[in-house]
């Protein structure tokens, strides 16, 4: 008797966990030329994604941990549709605040670091 209460649970379950928005970085680009990044993020997940924020890190090379994030820049996304991907263009080095002063203007080089949903809100 306990077998039938137990596999449609599992099938419940199992289709529940399966019908989630599920974020993917899908590519990150600095253009040290334009002094711009681009990013883009899609969701692969089969339900929508609601509104939530991505952060945007630039530290340099040689950086240790302790020392990042260098920059930053929080791109508020009002949701992402459920097969469908956010852009965010070009985002200026000019809208990146610098909490531990690290100069954009005179990088040729630098680690990026993209968080989707970065106060895992979706």
């Amino acid at each position: 008797m306990k077998k039938y209460f137990v596999l449609p649970l599992a099938f419940a379950l199992a289709g529940l966990t399966g019908c989630a928005p599920n974020l993917v970085v899908r590519s990150a680009a600095i253009d040290f030329g334009a002094k711009t990044v681009d990013v883009s993020v899609k969701n692969t997940g089969n339900a929508d994604a609601g509104a939530h924020l991505t952060y945007v890190e630039i530290n340099a090379v040689d950086a240790p941990g302790s020392a990042k994030p260098q920059s930053q820049y929080s791109a508020q996304v009002s949701g992402i549709a459920a097969g469908s991907s956010w852009n965010s263009g070009p985002i200026p080095f000019g809208s990146f605040s610098s909490p531990r002063g690290l100069d954009l203007f005179t990088l040729t080089s630098a680690n990026l670091v993209v968080r989707a949903d970065a106060k895992d809100m979706v």
